[in-house]
């Protein structure tokens, strides 16, 4: 691969990041262990560095004075380092004056960073510094992962001599989802919950913030509410790039509108898609419907024009039936023609094609080789493009097949890949994703195109899906990472999350699998001493940023691992053919799990039978064995259970689950479905 996409590291690297970086496993068997403590530390870090990583560094004080509960002096000049017992020097001006050389920058590249410790005048002197600016701001969320701590006592897992630098040059996160309640959807944040979002971003080297503010569902013109939405987009925008260091970029339909605010004032909790009264597509080749394409962009670029690119999804939402390629690029011209207008970028400011469907494209029921025609079709594209669309211009491929487009157009350097749903998918029951092999995959077909400038995975309720998220980024950082168990990445992240009760988290994650209920019981039992205490202990660097407060996590798996617990339970608890009676208990307490997961989540307002599946649904070979298992107990010795016979055994179970959820939840959510699978199976 090019040295932007895959640039392999050193062997000493290589050692380095393996003992060291985010994952806490500590020295390698060949050096003596020790300390580097980082009690009493000054930060020091020059007025000149750039303002993320002046944050930064701040942030990492703020981080260590959590821990030890001393106040960290932030200093610009090396005399407060005289007396210290120890100096974190941060950026290349500050390691210089510390008496540490660096790599050279064509070592270190766009992102690489030193991390060193050592000792000097009876002081121990740690250098976190990059070539440049955004290289010592990676080079500090890499720092923060490898903190330990003793009691009030800091240290690293020493000697410390590390050269890190990321594998993938371009490190993306979108969000994109329902609206769940908060703080499960991110349509419900607000700017503080942006920016703790942004935060854990950062914490795993994201670099590329993609967001959706949903302009699609904003009638021109606006609101003040919607005014001030936006105007928290635009301050959202500005924390990521200023504070963070990242580049941002925005997603919109080509040609989705709002037409009209669906009764609902605030944006965060309007409904979509309500087509025709609330949202309208827009045909470009109609004067009249794209003058409203115009209208909503001027209005939109106005408010919002501090990001650093915007991303046309050519369908889904949006598009035309049949609208020709020319239509496409009619459009992203005339948000150029905006953009440069507004953008604080001006003509820097670039535009984006996330392929996904195609533009204008239906697909022939007859196709022999559906394949290689989506591949000529996106090669078509990306040559309109080529022909049509001033520079700078980038493309995100929303599938594996579009990349052999680019590949096709010579335009990889240009194209982010973004395989929708290796992390997690939408619309998808609210749960915790394990598995690592969508993630695996991801990397895999990246491989087979080094000129790719990068990758992105995507979210729809960030708090739940820590692990893989987790082992996407860190693998995109340093594709070895790729070769970890789920069980090291676990307690990796759980060091990250909850580092006083690693153990517990990791095998709580694990649990979210487990077949026997005693096991889960075991551990879902520590789970609930530690969340009902009120604290987790020493937050790590990612725990620490946790929202709405930092047993988010935990309480999450809490609830999991309860029903986890339930539905194990009821299938151990049917193969001991038990009565009616006690199998109505164990089925009652298997939905009154869910049902309040639903409820806590809100996918209780999500569920229609005919649309969402729920857990109940596709749950796997052993639930259908145990509803076979459950018609031949309430068959009592006769060759079928009757309608009547399933129909009074739930109705008890009902009763008893109205009292204290809706009646959609607990009839559509779990006595329908069940009904059914019992009738059929």
């Amino acid at each position: 691969m090019n040295t932007k996409l895959r640039e392999i590291i050193s062997a000493e690297a290589v050692l380095s990041v393996l003992l060291l970086a985010c994952s806490g496993i500590g020295a390698s068997a060949q050096q003596p262990a020790e300390r580097v403590s980082l009690n009493d530390a000054v930060i020091l870090v020059d007025g000149s560095e750039a303002s993320y990583v002046q944050y930064g560094a701040k942030d990492l004080g703020s981080y260590l004075t959590g821990i030890t509960g001393k106040p960290v002096i932030l200093a610009s000049s090396t005399s407060a380092a005289r007396k210290a017992e120890s100096v974190i020097a941060i950026g290349e001006k500050m390691a210089r004056a510390m008496g540490s050389e660096l790599r050279s920058a064509s070592e270190l590249g766009d992102e690489g960073s030193v991390i060193r410790a050592f000792d000097k005048a009876g002081a121990k002197v740690v250098v976190i510094a990059g070539s440049n600016p955004h290289g010592t701001n990676a080079g500090i969320a890499t720092f923060m992962s490898m903190i330990q701590a003793d009691g009030k006592s800091v240290y690293l897992e020493g000697p410390v001599d590390l050269l890190s630098k990321p594998s993938i040059a371009v490190r993306g996160i979108h969000l994109n989802g329902w609206p769940l309640k908060y703080p499960y959807a991110f349509r419900s944040w607000k700017e503080a919950d942006w920016k703790h979002f942004i935060d854990i971003a950062w914490a795993q080297r994201i670099n590329l913030f993609y967001l959706w503010p949903f302009m699609e569902i904003i009638p021109v013109p606006m609101s003040s509410e919607d005014q001030a939405y936006l105007q928290e987009v635009h301050r959202v925008i500005d924390y990521a790039q200023k504070q963070r260091g990242m580049e941002v970029w925005i997603m919109q339909s080509a040609n989705r509108i709002g037409v009209g605010d669906c009764g609902i004032r605030d944006p965060r909790f309007r409904t979509y898609w309500v087509m025709g009264e609330c949202q309208q597509d827009m045909n470009p080749a109609d004067p009249d419907q794209f003058a409203r394409i115009e209208k909503s962009f001027e209005a939109f670029y106005k408010i919002v024009n501090n990001a650093d690119g915007f991303c046309f999804i050519d369908s889904d939402p949006g598009g035309w039936p049949h609208s020709p390629l020319s239509d496409q690029t009619k459009i992203f011209n005339a948000a150029r023609k905006w953009l440069d207008r507004y953008s604080a970028n001006g003509k820097k400011t670039k535009l984006i094609n996330w392929m996904w469907q195609g533009w204008g494209r239906e697909y022939d029921p007859t196709e022999t080789d559906r394949e290689g025609s989506s591949v000529a079709f996106m090669a078509r594209t990306i040559r309109n493009f080529k022909e049509n669309l001033a520079e700078p211009w980038e493309l995100i491929s929303g599938s594996s097949t579009f990349l052999k487009s680019s590949q096709k157009e010579s335009v990889l350097n240009k194209t982010i890949y973004l395989q929708y749903g290796a992390i997690e998918m939408e619309p998808a029951f609210p749960l915790t994703n394990l598995g690592q092999a969508s993630i695996r995959e991801v990397f895999d077909h990246a491989a087979k195109y080094p000129e790719l400038r990068g990758l992105m995975g995507n979210n729809e309720l960030m708090s739940l899906q820590f692990p893989r998220t987790f082992y996407f980024f860190h693998t995109a950082w340093d594709t070895k990472y790729e070769n970890r168990s789920e069980p090291e990445v676990l307690l990796d992240l759980a060091g990250q999350l909850y580092p006083d009760h690693k153990k517990l988290i990791a095998e709580s994650f694990q649990g979210l699998r487990e077949k026997d209920p005693e096991k889960i019981d075991a551990t879902l039992g520590q789970l609930e001493n530690l969340v009902k205490d009120g604290t987790a202990g020493r937050p790590g660097a990612l725990g620490r940023l946790l929202f709405p407060d930092q047993l988010t996590v935990a309480r999450n798996l809490q609830m999991q691992l309860e029903i986890r617990s339930a539905r194990q339970t009821l299938l151990k608890g049917l193969e001991a053919n038990p009565s009616v009676e006690e199998s109505a208990k164990l089925v009652e307490a298997y939905f009154d799990k869910l049902l309040a997961w639903n409820q806590e989540t809100g996918w209780d307002k999500m569920i229609d039978i005919n649309i969402w599946r729920t857990a109940i649904y596709e749950d796997g070979k052993d639930l259908t064995d145990a509803v076979v298992r459950l018609k031949k107990i309430l068959a009592r010795g006769k060759p079928y259970t009757s309608y009547t016979q399933t129909d009074d055994f739930l109705a008890g179970i009902s009763e008893n689950l109205l009292h204290k959820y809706g009646r959609d939840s607990v009839m559509i959510g779990c006595i329908e479905p069940f009904k059914i699978a019992l009738i059929k199976n």
